[in-house]
């Protein structure tokens, strides 16, 4: 048996391989960037590498899968940078619609019915309950997440034909080497420059690590691949104006924060999105005010898992990360 990662050259895919590898499973990676990752040291003997493209089927079609191996499907396109600034929803659907189809197929094709499949909690949208359960409604407020609702009814469809796939919904994944909509947010803490919130900083904005999100993979394939939808999250995560406030502290920064009107901002950023010349996608600015907080217990009841790293020492890996690549 083997564990084929599509798309896992990335940030979250290696620590999966990283994971699978010390478990003493046989993985191969395949990604668009077949090359070692520099972070996994000398090339582990039970780690391949193959160059594939989900979007084209003729590329999977060429790779060998047997009807006992489990995929792990990461593959995506990023919400960051903004960019293109236009046709965003066939930008999106290309890679994570198609590419989701294409790998179904393909695996059906071939007999196999085992798979991990990475969402995000971006298919919600707007909080009506906080925490958010996997029952929440599917309103996502753009392109990215709307890709990823139709990704999930593909798999949802599979499944009736006997696919048996969990669906892992993690809020955002950081740690060292995952920047996206932070790097700004660690410039200006490195610089000591002022930190201007989108609204007071009351709310609750949750994280989660690359390292408990692949533990819930390996969970999950131990359980068989059980057909369920997870969220996946740190637990009681701190208001930003305190999580902020302690990694400017722990930063040694000069750094303060400016609370700001959150409609106001919002508006001038909806704006600039119209324009096509917003730093920020709607699918972040909107939400940047608002509580942000997946309810974690469906994947302590179904896997036995709990997060173990706190979203103040995760931004702080993260700010630690981001010191040593700019230095």
């Amino acid at each position: 048996m083997r564990h084929i990662l599509i798309g896992g050259n990335g940030f979250l895919g290696r620590e999966v391989a990283r994971q699978l590898a010390a478990d003493g499973r046989d993985v191969l990676v395949a990604d668009l960037d077949a090359g070692l990752a520099p972070e996994l040291g000398a090339h582990p003997r039970n780690i391949a590498y193959v160059r594939a493209d989900m979007t084209d089927r003729a590329s999977l079609g060429a790779m060998k899968i047997a009807p006992d191996d489990i995929v792990h499907h990461l593959a995506s396109k990023l919400i960051v940078p903004n960019r293109p600034r236009r046709g965003r929803d066939a930008y999106f659907a290309d890679c994570i619609v198609t590419g989701t189809d294409n790998v179904i197929r393909w695996m059906q094709e071939r007999g196999a019915s085992k798979m991990i499949f990475w969402s995000s909690d971006m298919v919600y949208g707007p909080a009506l309950t906080t925490p958010r359960t996997e029952d929440h409604p599917r309103r996502p407020y753009g392109s990215y997440g709307r890709a990823k609702v139709a990704a999930e009814d593909l798999v949802f469809r599979a499944r009736a034909a006997g696919l048996d796939a969990t669906v892992l919904r993690p809020r955002l994944i950081i740690g060292p080497g995952r920047l996206g909509v932070l790097e700004r947010l660690f410039g200006l803490i490195a610089r000591g420059l002022p930190v201007p919130l989108i609204g007071s900083g009351a709310n609750h904005f949750q994280f989660v690590s690359a390292a408990d999100c692949a533990r819930a993979s390996l969970l999950a394939v131990g359980l068989g691949c059980p057909n369920t939808e997870l969220n996946l999250g740190s637990a009681n995560p701190p208001v930003v104006h305190d999580l902020l406030t302690t990694l400017i502290r722990r930063a040694g920064s000069r750094s303060r924060l400016i609370r700001t009107p959150a409609a106001a901002v919002k508006s001038v950023l909806g704006f600039l999105s119209l324009l096509t010349i917003s730093p920020l996608d709607p699918e972040q600015y909107l939400i940047a005010d608002q509580n942000v907080v997946l309810d974690i217990r469906r994947a302590a009841q179904v896997l036995g898992w709990d997060p173990k790293d706190s979203d103040e020492d995760m931004l702080f890996a993260a700010y630690a990360g981001f010191q040593k690549t700019r230095g």
